[in-house]
């Protein structure tokens, strides 16, 4: 073989010398980040790729000579071995730093598909025309616990989309409800590690979560879903929502606010607290199990992607009775119904868990026109460090060159960002490592809206804040939308935990219900043990809860004039 290639160099210039290795899998070396997405994607073929060597070798294809006698000295492993090094080494250094939120996930390719004319609203290319369909990656997951915690658990569930657009990767990413815990950047953090193990044992710390959500009024919604049956999904039988308000733009430079949904066709189902434990003994990778399983079969999941439209005009937005850019608030269905845009269709599982979901790097902030963000605080805070955490995560700013995160569809790419670790595509290929003007700003610029004020300063912005108003939609959903099962469930899922807080985290708690509603304060104290009752004063919490909107606020930081201009378009000049 050396010999023919050795004569097709000689004979033939410019032949490919390597026709043994293009006849193999060879590790996927043979093809680009970029052929690698369009295979796993589905797009070229529908098989997946299986090794076909007939060897093993080293990753730099030295030939095994065995797989179980390494070099030594007299039964004493030689250094020298520079083959079972390299396995040692590349061992030690196989698993990623686990993602800090969303470390436990699952996900599969697929394709979403344009259902409804929406060009009035948004110029963004993969939404142009009904019929149209673009390649997807979507990847659900728990959100709080680490990769090993059971996928049935008690937790949120992420619902993230990468969407392969000839404009580059657009990314969408949610939970399955539509609201979250905390509308301030400074308390993101906060949030997370009041659900994470205790640092100091490791264990659950339900003390942790009850404190957290007694000490900040505006978590109770996020809190009460939490607790319902709607954190225990079956499997990846759920809704999803993208939470935050977006900003879509259409080709005259006119926006709208929009809120997305996704309706899953296969139903939205939940475990009660029994079948939860049952079900997460038995198979701690139930939800996994079931996508996998459902698309090996050739079975497919589906939601149908919905906007809260008729959209919201800026004009709307600044007049409406609830802060419209307050993720731990939505918008009443009523008022701005639902409109159609697609759907989503999984139906490709991935090839290999490590490069395609482990790798695989989302962040609010991959945009494409006509789709902004909006002047949600959360929102715009999370498009920066989204893409920070995976840059830390996957040590590289490189990120691109991985197949699940290349933007293979995109009509061009040609990054003004060069060198770092371990960079293989192009890089500058002879172009100048410096942008000039007469090469840049080829694209519309995105549309500019108001800010709240043109003060840089700590005060806040949010219309509910120190405000009775913050349970208004929380009171709504437990007295009217909630069954009664639904209601009673979620007073003996909260009192099964709560029994393990502290008795003044379980006051402070109550407080914060009872301010939703007494029944509901009343409802989980009654479940709770008798020696626990008796540390409690309901009367007490009664009276507190009229000022529970206060708690941890402190009111010199609460905006004096509003949010008239949020999110207003910027004047024209006469």
């Amino acid at each position: 073989m050396a010999a023919f290639i050795q004569q097709t160099l000689e004979k033939v210039p410019g032949v490919d010398p390597r026709p043994l290795q293009r006849s193999q899998f060879f590790s996927g070396l043979n093809e680009g980040p970029a052929a690698t997405a369009s295979r796993i994607a589905g797009l070229v073929s529908e098989s997946q790729a299986q090794d076909n060597s007939p060897y093993y070798t080293s990753n730099f294809g030295q030939l095994l000579p065995d797989s179980g006698h390494p070099f030594n000295i007299g039964g004493i492993p030689y250094q020298g071995d520079a083959l079972l090094l390299e396995k040692q080494q590349a061992f030690d250094r196989s698993k990623l730093q686990e993602r800090i939120v969303h470390p436990a996930g699952w996900a599969a390719f697929g394709k979403f598909t344009v259902t409804k004319d929406v060009s009035p609203y948004t110029k963004a290319s993969f939404l142009s025309s009904v019929g149209k369909s673009t390649p997807i990656f979507c990847r659900l997951s728990t959100v709080t616990y680490g990769r090993e915690y059971p996928d049935v658990a008690r937790n949120p569930r992420g619902f993230a989309v990468k969407f392969y657009t000839d404009e580059g990767n657009y990314d969408m990413v949610g939970l399955n409800w539509p609201v979250f815990f905390v509308r301030d950047p400074f308390q993101g953090p906060d949030n997370i590690r009041s659900q994470q193990r205790n640092p100091q044992n490791f264990l659950l710390d339900f003390n942790a979560w009850f404190d957290f959500l007694a000490n900040v009024p505006e978590s109770q919604h996020a809190g009460m879903m939490l607790l319902s049956d709607h954190a225990t999904p079956d499997g990846n039988h759920f809704s999803a929502y993208g939470c935050h308000t977006f900003k879509w733009v259409n080709a005259e430079g006119s926006f709208v606010y929009v809120k997305y949904h996704f309706r899953p066709h296969h139903g939205a189902k939940q475990f009660d607290f029994d079948q939860t434990i049952m079900t997460q003994g038995i198979d701690p990778d139930y939800s996994k199990r079931q996508l996998y399983e459902t698309l090996h079969n050739g079975g497919t999941y589906k939601w149908t992607m919905m906007i809260q439209a008729s959209v919201m005009t800026p004009e709307e937005a600044s007049q409406t009775s609830f802060d419209p850019f307050d993720v731990t608030k939505i918008w009443p269905r009523g008022q701005f119904p639902m409109q159609e845009v697609g759907e989503i269709e999984l139906n490709r599982n991935p090839e290999d868990y490590h490069r395609d979901v482990e790798q695989a790097a989302f962040s609010p902030g991959s945009l494409v026109p006509g789709i902004e963000l909006s002047p949600d605080t959360l929102l715009n805070w999370r498009a920066f460090f989204y893409r920070d955490a995976q840059y830390t995560r996957l040590q590289s700013a490189n990120i691109h060159q991985i197949p699940v995160n290349c933007p293979f569809l995109s009509k061009f790419h040609s990054p003004d960002n060069y060198w770092g670790s371990m960079r293989v595509d192009g890089d500058v290929a002879r172009k100048p490592t410096y942008v000039t003007p007469d090469f840049a700003g080829k694209s519309v610029a995105e549309v500019p809206h108001q800010a709240a004020s043109n003060v840089v300063s700590r005060q806040s912005h949010w219309q509910h804040e120190g405000e009775p108003t913050e349970y208004d939609q929380v009171r709504e959903l437990y007295t009217r939308v909630m069954t009664d099962t639904q209601r009673e469930h979620l007073h003996a899922n909260t009192a099964k935990l709560l029994k393990f807080a502290d008795t003044i985290v379980q006051h402070k708690y109550l407080v914060q219900q009872c301010a939703i509603s007494p029944r509901y304060a009343q409802a989980i104290y009654d479940l709770l043990p008798a020696d626990q009752q008796a540390n409690l004063d309901i009367e007490k919490i009664g009276q507190e809860a009229k000022t529970a909107h206060l708690v941890g606020r402190d009111l010199s930081f609460k905006s004096k004039d509003g949010r008239s201009f949020m999110g207003m378009p910027v004047p024209q000049a006469n």
